[in-house]
């Protein structure tokens, strides 16, 4: 098999490549990126895909699947509306269109539910986004939908939950101190949080999105509909307690600001019955979750 990554130079697309190279040597990569670098072993694609001609490359007949992780990021998104549009809504419809007959796999977000949640969220929870970023998202799912309808395309677009832990400071991201917690916490560095420690977010390490995401591009199975992920369930002050077990939090203090806490803080319990019985999983428990993420940084 012949699988295109984009984003591959990313935080997930890093750890996707380090997956496929531990588990399954056998697959054939194309690494896309702006700066592809630090890939030797497996062949690259340095370009915009903004750009049909990278398009073209990246979609090329002897490539079987693509899974798309570029993306403009949500608090970027919201600033630049029309880039957020160019990346998030107009090269995934290109890569629909493109990959016609094969297979793709799509990183979407769970950004698409917006900020009123029922409780819990499930599988025939409606998507109502209230951000471009998430509009995008959902106007690509749908197209995808279509798509697969039609028998153009075979795959999956999954939401992604919070992923953890991002490098320090991740530029553009909204939920970047879900990952900050865990560099003081490790570093033993001063830290504000700025939701207070009842506030509750869905999160998985990723390693074990990568796993995810890996199974969705080389399994047989094809979901019109998109897929909600695994994720736990977790209460900030719970994960902060969980931290103090592996590292020092003494210099970790919450400080609200309630937009945060309204955006990214206030997630209900979660029900994914499609994703469970397709295989997909979570990293099992509060603690494992953060021994796996620790390990990591």
């Amino acid at each position: 098999m012949r699988l295109a990554i984009t984003g591959a130079a990313g935080f997930v697309g890093r750890a996707v490549v380090r997956h496929l190279t531990a588990h399954h040597p056998e697959v054939e990569l194309l690494l896309t990126d702006r700066e592809p670098d630090g890939f030797d072993g497996h062949e690259t694609l340095t370009g915009d895909l903004t750009d049909p001609a990278v398009i073209d490359a990246l979609t090329s007949p002897h490539i079987d699947a693509v899974l798309h992780l570029a993306a403009l990021p949500g608090g970027a998104a919201e600033r630049d509306p029309a880039a957020s549009r160019a990346i998030n809504l107009d090269v995934p419809l290109a890569l629909i269109e493109a990959m016609r007959g094969r297979r793709l796999v799509l990183a979407g977000s769970i950004a698409v539910y917006g900020g009123a949640l029922t409780d819990p969220v499930k599988d025939t929870t409606v998507p109502t986004p209230t951000s471009v970023y998430g509009t995008h998202k959902r106007m690509v799912e749908l197209a995808f939908a279509d798509a697969v309808r039609r028998g153009a395309v075979s795959g999956f677009a999954v939401r992604l939950p919070g992923i953890v832990a991002r490098p320090a400071a991740a530029g553009g991201f909204g939920s970047a101190f879900l990952s900050d917690i865990f560099h003081a916490a490790k570093a033993g560095t001063a830290y504000r949080v700025p939701v207070a420690p009842d506030a509750t977010s869905w999160l998985m390490s990723v390693r074990c999105c990568a796993a995810n995401l890996v199974a969705a591009a080389l399994v047989e199975r094809t979901a019109q509909e998109a897929v909600t992920l695994p994720a736990l369930r977790v209460t900030i002050g719970d994960l902060v307690a969980e931290l103090a077990r592996h590292g020092d939090v003494s210099g970790i203090r919450f400080e609200e600001i309630p937009a945060t806490r309204a955006t990214f803080g206030s997630y209900p319990d979660l029900a994914t019955a499609h994703a469970d019985a397709l295989g997909f999983q979570h990293d099992g428990s509060l603690t494992e979750l953060a021994e796996t993420v620790l390990a990591d940084l």
